[in-house]
């Protein structure tokens, strides 16, 4: 009777090694598996063995934070890193902006769901377009407006402390609408607002939209270029436009 007690305990010792170096197996392979499949899976932007990330991603064991900007803050940019080095390189987001002239004197604007301020149409570049084809989709999108001729390039804004979400380029249009063209909201828009140019300043404006609307203005006007921007978010925002080149 003792002798099969002791037999018994042997069968379930073995029955539950059996069964714990079965499951430890299993985990094994899904792991692999896991690794294999982060590994050789596109990503994001279409290379094997890459990934791209922001500040808050743990992605790499370590989150990457951008000091400095308006306010002092960590924002998400654009990051990438090489399969075989382990190289990584973070870069600016890239959005466009688009100043839609009407007639001598207005520009049609968005109201911002989440900010409620006035803003230039715009938006960021997706990976697999250029900049032009953003301003049309972003146009289309936001106002409902199929662009028939390209826009034409007059800034690129690249102040650091321009956008207090994250850190981003902007490269801003723009475009001459007939006035019998009236765009309407879409879906990242609150409305849609027709400005005269006289009343910028009596608005508030989200980033540096203030700023981009009185450089267009004074170069319309062929008006000398003033780099103080007192009354935006900073009195010497940094930019690069075709009014300072003038």
């Amino acid at each position: 009777m003792l002798f099969h007690r002791k037999h018994d305990k042997r069968i379930r010792r073995q029955d539950d090694m059996t069964s714990g170096n079965t499951m430890f197996k299993i985990s094994l392979s899904l792991n692999v598996l896991l690794m294999l499949y982060f590994f050789f899976s596109p990503s994001k932007d279409g290379g094997i063995g890459t990934t791209t990330y922001n500040s808050v991603d743990q992605t790499i064991g370590k989150a990457m934070v951008w000091h400095g900007g308006h306010p002092n803050e960590a924002r998400a940019g654009s990051c990438w890193c090489g399969k075989d080095d382990g190289y990584c390189m973070c870069t600016p987001n890239v959005a466009i902006d688009l100043i839609i002239r009407s007639g001598d004197n207005h520009v049609w604007l968005v109201r911002r769901k989440d900010t409620d301020q006035l803003a230039i149409m715009g938006g960021f570049v997706d990976v697999n377009e250029t900049a032009e084809h953003a301003v049309k989709r972003e146009l289309m999108e936001e106002m409902g407006v199929d662009l028939k001729e390209p826009p034409k390039l007059f800034g690129v804004y690249s102040d650091p402390r321009r956008d207090n979400r994250r850190r981003n380029i902007s490269l801003v249009y723009a475009v001459y609408l007939h006035e019998e063209i009236h765009p309407k909201a879409g879906d990242d828009a609150k409305e849609v607002k027709k400005l005269s140019l006289d009343d910028v300043e009596k608005h508030e404006f989200f980033s540096d939209h203030k700023t981009i609307l009185l450089d267009y203005r004074r170069f319309i006007r062929q008006q000398s270029p003033i780099l103080d921007t007192t009354g935006d978010f900073a009195a010497d925002i940094t930019r690069s436009t075709c009014v300072a080149n003038s």
